[in-house]
């Protein structure tokens, strides 16, 4: 059974392998911890739509592409197209998760504090 890690280090070496980028690649060396925060809190809140939307399109460039593909180099462009949606929707989840981490460990912060007084 493959775990979770392999599987992602798989599609990295999958996505490398055929020309793409992964997230990995992107790193964001511009933005300081309070820049960072705040691009994951805005992230967040507008993470649930953006979800949906993606997803959408996903569904509907799989189904294009599976069903209106007549030539092997319109499958690879819809396939490019699948893996570039794929990696924003990977990108803003991760950037939503840390928000939810922050959050966590602003509250448990929080309670340290309590705990001490």
């Amino acid at each position: 059974m493959i775990h979770q890690e392999e599987k992602n280090q798989s599609i990295e070496l999958q996505r490398h392998l055929l020309g793409s980028i992964n997230l990995n690649d992107i790193e964001n060396k511009e933005m300081g911890e309070v820049e960072r925060k705040n691009y994951c809190a805005i992230i967040f809140t507008v993470f649930p739509t953006l979800e949906k939307d993606i997803k959408q399109f996903l569904y509907e460039q799989l189904m294009f592409s599976s069903n209106q593909a007549d030539t092997w180099e319109k499958v690879i462009f819809g396939r490019g197209t699948f893996n570039g949606m794929d990696i924003l929707l990977k990108h803003w989840q991760g950037a939503a998760n840390e928000h939810i981490e922050n959050l966590k460990l602003k509250e448990e912060n929080k309670e340290n504090f309590i705990d001490e007084i």
